[in-house]
C-alpha cells in the first residue's frame, strides 16, 4: 500500500509510473542565477473559434527562466523555442506558442533544491522534474545527462522532456507503452522506465488527437495518485 508520501513522489515528473506531471509555463530567456523564485500566474490567453463548432487554435503565451550558469545548460531558452514550435510537436494539435515577457507561463531550468521546493507538494527527491499549475520545472543534471533508463541521444532526451512536461501543461497525463519495440507515447514516463518500447521525443498521432479537442483545462494544479489519459 502506498503511503502519502509515495504518492507525492509518483505524481512528480520523473518519479515512475506516476511520476510525470508538468508545470505549465513559458517565456522570455533569463540567464542569471535568481535565490528568489518569480512569480507566477494562472491566466492563460485562449482564442478560439465557434461559429462551425470546430475549437480554433489555443495560444500559450510562455517564458523562459534557466537558474544556471553553465555550458551545458546555456542553449536551454533556444531547445525549448524550437522543439515548441517544432511541426512534429504540439502545434499539430492546434496550439500556437508565443513567448512573451509577461506570459502567464514559465518553462524553468533549475538545480535539484530549487525544483523541488517550487513543486511541493509534489516530492521530486531532488532529481525529477515537474508541473504545476502554471509551472515547468526540469531539472538541471538531468538535463545535462539524461537519465540511465533513456536509451537515446541526448538532444532527443531534451525534446522529449520539454513536450512531456508541456503536455502536462496542456492538461494530458500519463500514457502506457503499448507493447515491446512499439515506439512510446511522448506521455510515458520516458526518463525512468521505457517498458521495451523505443524512445521517442514527439507525441503520437492518438496524443495530438486527445490534445486537439481542447477540452483540457490548461496549467492544472496538485493531482494526487496517477491520472491517466483517456481515449
Amino acid at each position: 500500500m502506498l503511503t502519502a508520501l509515495g504518492l507525492l513522489a509518483l505524481a512528480a515528473c520523473g518519479g515512475g509510473a506516476g511520476g510525470h506531471q508538468l508545470a505549465r509555463d513559458a517565456g522570455t530567456t533569463s540567464t542569471s542565477v535568481t535565490s528568489t523564485p518569480p512569480s507566477t500566474s494562472t491566466s492563460a490567453t485562449v482564442a478560439t473559434t465557434t461559429s462551425t463548432g470546430t475549437p480554433g487554435p489555443v495560444v500559450v503565451r510562455y517564458r523562459v527562466e534557466r537558474h544556471a550558469d553553465d555550458a551545458a545548460t546555456a542553449d536551454f531558452a533556444s531547445v525549448v523555442d524550437a522543439t515548441l514550435h517544432d511541426p512534429r510537436g504540439w502545434t499539430r494539435a492546434g496550439f500556437v506558442f508565443q513567448q512573451a515577457d509577461d506570459a502567464p507561463y514559465t518553462i524553468l531550468l533549475g538545480e535539484g533544491p530549487e525544483v523541488q521546493q517550487r513543486c511541493r507538494p509534489y516530492d521530486t527527491y531532488g532529481k525529477y522534474s515537474c508541473q504545476i499549475g502554471p509551472l515547468v520545472a526540469i531539472t538541471a543534471d538531468r538535463w545535462r545527462s539524461a537519465t540511465p533508463e533513456w536509451t537515446g541521444d541526448l538532444t532527443a532526451y531534451r525534446q522529449m522532456v520539454i513536450d512531456h512536461e508541456v503536455g502536462h501543461l496542456l492538461g494530458l497525463h500519463h500514457r502506457d507503452c503499448a507493447g515491446p519495440g512499439t515506439v512510446a507515447p511522448v506521455m510515458l514516463p520516458q526518463s525512468t522506465e521505457l517498458h521495451g518500447c523505443l524512445p521517442n521525443p514527439w507525441p503520437l498521432p492518438a496524443e495530438v488527437a486527445r490534445a486537439a479537442r481542447h477540452d483540457l483545462p490548461l496549467a492544472p494544479g496538485y493531482e494526487p495518485g496517477d491520472p491517466r489519459d483517456t481515449p
